[in-house]
């Protein structure tokens, strides 16, 4: 079994286009082909199937697809383990909600780089159930995810409790009674946002009717559009607390169950805990080093 073969494969089948995989690796599209062709001659079997958008595996090549993404895996894990020193080095790839991407992960990063510079960090920002997908799939090391988990291969430590608060401009919304919650437009993350479900659910409880949804791939997107009166959202007090007084932004606290909400950081159970992932968590762990 040849290795490069099969990460070839992996990333031909990710792409579903060999000239496009062979442009990422690099490679002229004829040694791509040779591989694939390889991998079929010595399992006796087609792996692809070829058209004129690409190519689409067949069942054979989509279960050697699952065995070759865990042999790669495991080769890559291995080698980590055996470059892995005392020193942290090489790259932490973590993921994180927007909000704490800006409001909470600042400080943490700082201090972690200031003692670690050898350390290359790589963050990923997404929703929480496209964060823990990217751990389940072993794409990044760790994320920053909102609420409680209750996964069989996930490991989670809780970092922060965040209050959470409506935000609106003065000229939309001056109190939270539901007259004046009726018809809002609401501004929010795309679907799989834990946030999101909890303001939704919130509405809901109060009976609340809404306008619209505008939906926003960005927090800056989300804020701007708060600050422009195009509707309300729901933020964390941190974030929140970050807006300009003179931009004319009220908070509101929401009531019991929905005001507050924890932030985890959660990992895969058998992931490879290099020395550069142990010293991370060591960050995470002694908050008052970095700040509260």
């Amino acid at each position: 079994m040849n290795l490069e073969d099969l990460r070839v494969f992996r990333l031909v089948a990710k792409e579903g286009n060999i000239t496009k995989a062979a442009r990422s690796l690099n490679f002229v599209q004829s040694n791509v082909t040779a591989k694939i062709k390889r991998l079929e001659q010595n399992y006796e079997t087609k792996l692809f199937y070829r058209h004129k958008h690409g190519v689409t595996l067949t069942s054979t090549g989509k279960g050697l697809l699952s065995y070759a993404g865990q042999v790669l895996d495991l080769m890559d894990e291995a080698e980590k383990t055996l470059k892995n020193t005392s020193v942290p080095n090489g790259t932490l790839s973590i993921g994180s909600m927007e909000t704490t991407a800006a409001s909470r992960l600042p400080r943490i990063l700082s201090a972690y780089h200031d003692r670690y510079p050898q350390v290359e960090l790589s963050l990923q920002t997404g929703t929480t159930n496209s964060l823990m997908k990217a751990v389940l799939e072993r794409d990044i090391e760790g994320a920053f995810i909102a609420g409680d988990i209750n996964h069989p291969e996930l490991e989670d430590i809780m970092v922060f409790e965040e209050e959470l608060v409506l935000v609106a401009k003065e000229q939309i919304l001056s109190s939270i009674d539901v007259d004046q919650l009726k018809n809002k437009t609401i501004i929010v993350f795309k679907s799989g946002c834990f946030y999101r479900d909890i303001f939704e659910k919130w509405l809901k409880s109060e009976g609340v009717q809404l306008a619209k949804t505008m939906e926003l791939n960005t927090l800056d997107g989300a804020i701007g559009c708060v600050k422009a009166g195009l509707g309300i959202s729901l933020l964390t007090k941190s974030v929140a607390d970050q807006l300009e007084h003179s931009e004319n932004v009220n908070q509101f606290t929401l009531p019991g169950e929905y005001k507050t909400i924890s932030t985890r950081f959660i990992n895969h159970k058998d992931i490879v805990k290099t020395s550069a992932f142990r010293e991370f968590m060591s960050v995470l762990i002694r908050p008052h080093e970095v700040g509260s």
